[in-house]
Order: structure tokens, then sequence, then C-alpha cells
């Protein structure tokens, strides 16, 4: 992960909802919402190029998560795609667990890439702010795009939440 990646990323985690589509812009990542078969989302290396895909079929909260979770794969594990001389793709399931042909992405990858997800759609300064004015979990997750089970998570992890 490259320092300017990182800034990019935070210069958009200022505003509730975060705007992944214009992180995806400015990191020149192409974004795709497809109908994926068994799957939620899925990451791309092309040579240089990525390209990270979503199931058109989930609903929107759950696009958000997923498209955020294949940005932390970007950040964090695009290495693990490959030198970018061929293509290589990572798909995650729609029902969890590693994927048998997939030796290179372990549990402890999608683990981390699911905390960095959270880290961005739901920024730890934005959560405390908007706490301060409402503790209503549907009203702070429909602000910032998410499921209410991924507040209540994000607020526990935070303790805001009992």
């Amino acid at each position: 992960m490259e320092k300017s990646e990182m800034a990019v990323v935070a210069r958009h985690m200022k505003d509730a909802p975060v705007d992944l589509e214009a992180i995806f812009k400015e990191l020149g990542i192409e974004y795709q919402e497809l109908w994926l078969e068994d799957a939620s989302g899925s990451i791309t290396r092309n040579g240089d190029s990525f390209t990270i895909a979503v199931n058109a079929l989930e609903s929107e909260n759950r696009r958000r998560f997923t498209a955020a979770h294949e940005l932390a794969h970007y950040l964090m594990h695009r290495d693990l795609l490959g030198d970018g001389k061929r293509m290589h793709r990572h798909i995650d399931n729609l029902y969890g667990g590693e994927q048998p042909e997939d030796l290179v992405f372990k549990r402890a990858h999608e683990i981390e890439a699911n905390r960095i997800a959270a880290q961005i759609v739901m920024p730890k300064k934005l959560i405390e702010k908007e706490h301060a004015q409402t503790t209503d979990v549907t009203e702070l997750a429909a602000k910032f795009g998410v499921s209410k089970a991924a507040m209540e998570i994000r607020l526990k992890t935070l303790g805001l939440a009992g």
C-alpha cells in the first residue's frame, strides 16, 4: 500500500456515506456491478489494471461493503494477485470460506479485508461525530449506507455500544 493511495482513501472518508466510486476513479480502479453467480465480489488484475466487481443482485448496503472489502484487498493484498504479467482474479464467495482453487488468499486476508472495509465505510471520527448526535443504530446505518448489523458491530468495536 502506498501512502498516496491511503491519502486518496482518507480524503474521501470525511463525509458519510463514503463515496467509494470516487475513490475507485481517483485510484484508477474500474468498478462494475454485475450479476455474479455464487459470489459477492471480485478483484481482478490484468497487467497493471485492476477491476473490482460486486454482485448487482445484492442489496445496496451489501454492495457497498463488498466494494470496500475488495478495495481493502487492492490496498493490502494486490501483490498476491501476481506480477501483472498475466491475469489473476480473486473471488469472494457468497457463503464465505476459502476457495479450493485460490491458494493465495487465506482466511486471515479475508478477516483483514473485512476490518479495513469497516474502517473505510464507517470511519471512526465520523462515527463518533454522528453517534454524538444520535445513538439510533438504524439511523446511523442509513447515514453510512451499511446494514444495521454492520453498524452494531462497528459501534461495539469502537466502544460506543453495550
